[in-house]
């Protein structure tokens, strides 16, 4: 999990006032990618072109596409 190996990462999710707040059935205490930090951008860049040199298609599905705004 991104969460346990970079949780640096990784986006706080907050309820009540308080961070790392799970909202069962809607978001995790700790769960997407945080778009303002940008280590993101260049881990990403790294797995994907491991990724790439591994898999001869052109397509790959990661996941990591459920966005939950209550943790902004």
């Amino acid at each position: 999990s991104w969460r346990k190996a970079m949780p640096e990462l990784i986006t706080v999710c907050w309820a009540d006032g308080k961070p790392y707040q799970a909202i069962y059935g809607t978001q995790g205490e700790m769960e997407i990618f945080n778009p303002i930090e940008p280590r993101v951008y260049s881990t990403m860049d790294a797995l994907l072109r491991e990724v790439k040199s591994r898999f001869p298609s052109n397509f790959i599905h990661l996941g990591m596409d459920e966005v939950y705004d209550k943790c902004w």
